[in-house]
Order: C-alpha cells, then structure tokens, then sequence
C-alpha cells in the first residue's frame, strides 16, 4: 500500500489533526531562541554575533513598543557585554525618536582656546645654593666642582618637579612653596627620569642600575624594574617612558624592554629597534621616548642616529619611520591632536615631522651649540613650544606659524650659562641651567704667571633650578 493510500484511509476513518496549542499559552523558555546546528559548528565566532543579533533585536523591541514601568525597567537585566559602536548609534536614534525634547548626552572632547603669546617673563625662584659646595673624586680638575643639573621636569598637576644633578642627586621640589621637599643620592650617573601617569611617582634610569620608582611624597623607592641583557645582567636604560595604560618602557641598546607598572622584576616583553624584514625601525641608541596622545598602544622614539620612529605595544614592531638629521635627536613630543612630532636636534634646531606622510615639514630655529641633551616642552592647547638655549635665553614658538622655517616670537635672558631643559605647566615655567665644560672651554682661564688653568667664578654659581611666570 502506498503512502497515499495510507493516508486517505486514515481521513476515512475520521482521525482528526492534533490540535495545535494557542500562541498565548506558549512558555518564555521555549520561545527563546535556540542555537542552531550551524552555529555550534561555526564556533566561538557565530555564537556571540547570535548572541549579540539577540541582544540588539530585544532592546530595539523594547524601545519601539510602549514605556514599561520603573519597576520592570530595574528588574532589566545588564547586559554581559558592552554595546558596540552601531549599536550604541541605533539605540541613540531611537531614543532621540521617542523623547524628542530630550537631548542624547554626547562625550564631546573638550576644546581648549588656544594660549596666548607671553609679552614678559617674571622669576618666583631661583635654587642655586643646592649645587654650590661640591667637588668630585673623579674627571678633570679643574671641573671637579661644576654641578651642572641635567634636566627638571613636571608633575602632569603642575604642583611638583623632579630635578637631577652632575652630583647624581634626585631633588624633589614643591611648586607652591618652592622648596626641596627631599632629596636622594642614586648612586651613579642620573640618564632619565620621568612622571608616573598619576603623579604620585617618579621613574629614575641610573648607570648600571635598575630602573627605580620612588615615591613622590617621601622619596622612598617603591619598586624596581631590573633591564637585562643577554647575559642577565643588569643593564642601565638610556630613557625611560610611561604609558597611560600602567605601561614602562626602557630604551636598552638595539631594543626597547616593556614592563608592567604594578609588577616589579623582569621586563614581560621586548621590542627590537628595526625590524629587517620590513625595514622599519631606529638604529643606534634611542634617547628620548613619548606616549600619543590620542593612541595608548603607540610610543614615539628618538635617538643617536637620524631616525625617528612610532612604535606599537601590542604589535611590538614599528608601524612608522622618518629620517632627519644626522646629528641625532636628544628629545621628541607629540602635539596635543598626535598628528605632528617634534624632536630636538643635538647641537642644533628643533625639526617639526608629520606623521601621517612621515617627513620632516618645518624647523625652528635655535641657538643651541653645545652637545647637552636638550628638553623642550609644548602647552597644553598646542600653540606654543618653549625650549632654552646655548647662551642662557628662554624662546617661544608660535605653533600655529606653517611656515618652513620659523623664528622665536618670544626670547628672555634668564641665565649666563646654557639652559639644557624647560617644562611647561600652565603658565608657569621650570628650567634649569648649567653645562658641563672642559679644560679647552672659554669659560675657563689660563693663569699667564704660573700658566695654570683655574676655574672662573661665575663656573660654580651658574647651575640652578629656576621658576618663571608667563604674564
């Protein structure tokens, strides 16, 4: 019998359809939608699209129908996961669409008038009588007694600096009262230092030593970050930098090493200078290290050869290179938007790059002659660059001059020595002066008598830290 038959027979014999249950009576739990075959073999991937298909579906039904009460609205369940950015737009035009006169809350950044251009300088402290008194048991002598500070950088409030000396030094000064809140002996020479993210701590990098945090308030070391070589042994960082994410980077010869801010000990991840397999990267000795602005994975870098380079974290490779001078570069910032680098040439000008074509597109022009290591400083709103010079002058820049090459719209006298580094926190600058000088150097005497090289007065008075207001 064929199957058609079969069933007209049971039609005959008046067998009736199951009867099929009203929609009404249907359970939540089974009207949930379940996964099906194909998505189970696709994986990991399919499911959460399901998932997230589901999500979306329910919470544009919710939005369409009629306002539930507040109670319901409490007992809504918070989704696992965060809304992407589609989402996010969708569920914003339908909120604007059922509340009219209600207006969406947008993260807007926030938009900061550009500075205006300083007329005049007035001093609020000068430091000189901390470098006063010292003679070293090592190098020429006739320089043994020239403490010359090396730089003075910052906090990101703008309430404290952190200052290093030939002594090997660190002294903590207060912004407000304008004091030496604490001082410690590292113990070698002092290469770098920079601000924790937060403020609250300051990195130090010392010569055949391991990077240090110490604490702002007390000057206690906190932790200690051990950079090794291939042979496990302690190596000194050349410069050091701290990401908005918890993350230190140290510049080590031919790579950078990455730590975790919380974890003290050895570094979790290294980075090679250049990449041969692309051809992207630096040489040399990488001297200066900062953080974008507006991408936390990338780290701007400079160094002892003529190329520049933005570095990626979680790629651990370069992802840009730019060429510029052969003297080397000896500092490197970012503009507030990330879309320029500046970097200070050694003996020379500060060259402006853009890094979207990755090419050098003006120069400033400076009077820096010596081989120090020069640190200038950007405000805050991105107009103005400020920087110190070889014949003791303070100079400022006007960013928003696209020209090639531009020239200082601002120059103070404020030392009869070299200014080596400037930083700037609102209106108010720190500096400090000094250089290191050798026997052949004008700034020593020969004794026509005797033919002795004595060491001028003005020699071991001219190193200091200073405080200036813009007005």
């Amino acid at each position: 019998m064929s199957a058609e038959e079969s069933s007209h027979e049971q039609m005959s014999l008046g067998s009736e359809p199951p009867e099929k249950e009203p929609l009404g009576e249907i359970d939540e739990e089974e009207a949930t939608p379940k996964l099906t075959l194909r998505a189970e073999r696709s994986g990991i991937g399919s499911l959460l699209s399901s998932l997230r298909g589901d999500h979306l579906a329910a919470e544009i039904r919710r939005l369409s129908t009629s306002p539930t009460s507040e109670k319901e609205e409490d007992q809504e369940e918070v989704p696992e996961r965060p809304l992407n950015r589609k989402e996010k737009r969708r569920l914003q035009r339908l909120q604007e669409e059922q509340n009219p006169g209600v207006e969406v809350k947008k993260k807007v950044p926030e938009v900061l008038e550009p500075a205006d251009l300083p007329k005049e300088l007035r001093q609020l402290f000068s430091d000189t009588k901390s470098f006063d008194f010292y003679e070293a048991s090592f190098g020429y002598e006739v320089t043994r007694r020239n403490n010359f500070v090396h730089f003075v950088l910052q906090s990101y409030q703008g309430t404290r600096a952190i200052a290093a000396s030939q002594d090997r030094v660190l002294r903590m000064y207060s912004m407000e009262n304008y004091g030496v809140l604490w001082k410690k002996n590292t113990g070698a020479l002092i290469l770098d230092s920079c601000w924790e993210s937060s403020g609250r701590g300051v990195f130090s990098s010392s010569f055949r030593r391991p990077i240090q945090l110490f604490d702002a308030d007390s000057g206690d070391i906190i932790r200690s970050y051990s950079g090794k070589d291939a042979g496990d042994n302690i190596k000194e960082a050349m410069c050091v930098g701290n990401m908005g994410n918890n993350i230190l980077i140290g510049g080590y010869k031919n790579h950078f090493q990455v730590w975790d801010v919380e974890t003290s000990g050895d570094a979790f991840s290294r980075i090679s200078y250049m990449d041969k397999s692309f051809n992207t990267g630096i040489t040399g000795v990488a001297l200066s290290i900062a953080a974008h602005p507006t991408m936390p994975d990338l780290f701007g870098t400079a160094g002892s050869s003529h190329l520049l380079g933005i570095y990626s974290i979680n790629w651990a490779n370069a992802v840009s290179t730019m060429e510029g001078s052969l003297k080397g570069y000896t500092n490197v910032h970012f503009s507030p938007d990330g879309l320029k680098m500046y970097a200070s040439e050694r003996s020379g000008d500060i060259h402006c790059f853009d890094t979207r074509m990755n090419m050098m597109t003006q120069i400033l022009k400076r009077d820096f002659v010596t081989a120090h290591r020069s640190r200038f400083d950007i405000d805050a709103t991105g107009r103005l660059l400020i920087s110190g010079t070889s014949s003791g002058d303070v100079v400022v820049y006007d960013l928003h001059d696209f020209r090639e090459e531009i020239e200082p719209v601002f120059t103070c006298h404020v030392a009869s020595r070299c200014v080596p580094c400037v930083s700037l926190r609102g209106n108010r600058i720190a500096l400090c002066t000094g250089q290191r000088v050798f026997p052949d150097d004008p700034l020593l005497k020969e004794d026509d008598d005797s033919g002795d090289v004595e060491m001028m007065d003005t020699l071991a008075t001219g190193n200091s830290v200073q405080t200036w207001e813009m007005l």
